[in-house]
């Protein structure tokens, strides 16, 4: 589940709640479930900030709730948030139970889609979020493929699946379930496209690009993409770029890429490395999200040509730590790193993030505004954090600032998974899809595009949709 790892102090069980827990208990209630009261992300934060120690709290709140099925996704984001990977176990057994409805399972199914990639497989993972239901509604069945991909192992068991519809054959592309030569026909014909096969192309080159897979036929399907005109194929599009960029299909000497291709293509290392000459210390004026080439920019080119030209990129506020950050990365991660000029950079604190990485000595009262790499200078300072040590810290950081080359194919995922589940019903919909009619979008069968359940999936998609702590394991930069 998505989430902070939380502390390692959980209290199993019922009947832990002291005095000072009950004032706790009645705060999420009042923000959770409470009709005049509720603030759904602010409840949500509380859990992810706390973590497992509330944990059996937020499962007694979901029992409570017992006919009442929109607290009950509430209460299960909530405790899913605080507890993270360490409670699958506990949300399994709930599932195994008969009375979990199909609203509960496809918004389990959808945490687990969201979360980083689990360690270690789960025990009967389709028969549990199914319910040994041999023809699940399409909703669910969406989802838990989804799902399937976090799991170690899932995808090769997964039961044959009716896929003649665009969201089931996207998940089963994403998922690299091979589809059927019928199916494959009739979604992969680019000149009169099925309707949303966009969405199929998306989870294919996705599925594709995740399991290193460049060769024909995904090569040439990528490549008819990317040629497609019009704003309904943006998200193929970008879909597509990513898949060309990790097959090493684009070059530097070829078209321009606009800005947001560039970004998307950039986001694979070796890609940046290819067009660095195309990356400059000067965020472009044009550009919404001048932090992801920067990054880009800082990981492209030699160590000592960022240094040199420093007095350019910390100029610009909008970039000037996220440089610093990415540059402070890879010195940690050198056996013997660049000399870095012993004076400072006026207005910029996560310099001595670099000179601590280059094992300079660095000023312990520099105070930056993200207080964990305040909090990194002082015990550097104090010789309680060797340099080597401070490479995850700084990378985490470039994850939760939005910055790190795997923020693009991120954000690709999540977006299928949002305009496969979600983007169909009335409140997604109007949000994500606001010119679109409504007749127009697709929605898997199952719930009523109205139903309550797409209130509480939006909000909680929207709540984990930019990159958290703690960074998963599986977008990590290489050593």
């Amino acid at each position: 589940m998505p989430g902070q790892d939380g502390g390692a102090h959980a209290v199993d069980g019922p009947g832990w709640i002291t005095g000072r827990d009950e004032a706790l208990f009645d705060r999420f209630r009042r923000l959770l479930t409470s009709a005049s009261t509720a603030d759904m992300a602010a409840g949500w934060q509380l859990a992810a900030d706390l973590g497992r120690p509330a944990v059996p709290l937020l499962w007694e709140l979901l029992e409570s709730e017992k006919a009442n099925v929109r607290p009950r996704l509430v209460m299960l984001g909530a405790a899913s948030l605080a507890g993270g990977l360490h409670e699958d176990a506990r949300l399994f057994r709930w599932l195994a139970q008969p009375k979990p409805r199909l609203e509960e399972r496809t918004l389990a199914a959808m945490l687990v889609a969201l979360g980083p990639e689990r360690p270690r497989p789960i025990d009967d993972f389709w028969p549990t979020f199914l319910a040994a239901t041999k023809t699940p509604p399409r909703l669910l069945a969406v989802a838990v493929t989804m799902a399937a991909v976090r799991v170690p192992g899932a995808v090769a068991a997964a039961p044959a699946f009716d896929l003649d519809d665009a969201g089931a054959a996207a998940a089963a592309s994403f998922a690299g379930l091979p589809l059927s030569p019928s199916v494959a026909a009739k979604f992969w014909q680019l000149r009169a496209p099925e309707r949303h096969a966009d969405l199929v192309w998306r989870g294919g080159l996705l599925g594709a690009a995740r399991a290193g897979q460049s060769g024909d036929p995904m090569r040439q399907r990528a490549l008819d993409v990317l040629a497609m005109p019009g704003e309904a194929m943006a998200a193929a599009r970008d879909t597509a770029i990513w898949f060309a960029a990790t097959a090493g299909e684009l070059r530097s000497d070829g078209p321009r890429l606009d800005l947001q291709r560039l970004r998307t293509a950039c986001g694979h290392p070796p890609t940046a490395l290819a067009f660095a000459e195309q990356l400059g210390p000067d965020a472009l004026l044009r550009d919404e999200q001048p932090e992801r080439l920067a990054v880009a920019y800082a990981f492209a080119h030699p160590v000592a040509r960022i240094l040199a030209q420093r007095d350019r990129w910390a100029a610009q506020p909008s970039v000037r730590a996220h440089v610093a950050v990415a540059l402070a990365f890879r010195l940690a991660g050198e056996a013997s790193p660049a000399a870095v000029a012993v004076d400072d950079v006026p207005g910029l604190p996560e310099w001595q993030l670099v000179r601590a990485a280059a094992g300079v000595a660095v000023d312990r009262e520099a105070s930056c505004r993200d207080s964990r790499l305040t909090a990194a200078i002082r015990l550097v300072a104090d010789g309680r954090l060797e340099r080597r040590a401070l490479r995850p810290l700084l990378e985490e950081t470039l994850w939760r600032w939005g910055s790190h080359p795997r923020c693009g194919v991120f954000a690709l995922e999540r977006l299928l998974l949002r305009d496969v589940l979600l983007a169909g019903s009335n409140p997604g919909g109007h949000k994500y899809q606001p010119s679109v009619r409504p007749d127009q979008r697709y929605i898997p069968s199952g719930l009523d595009r109205d139903d309550g359940f797409f209130t509480v999936a939006v909000a909680l998609f929207d709540f984990l949709q930019a990159p958290r702590a703690p960074m998963p394991a599986e977008h990590r930069l290489p050593n």
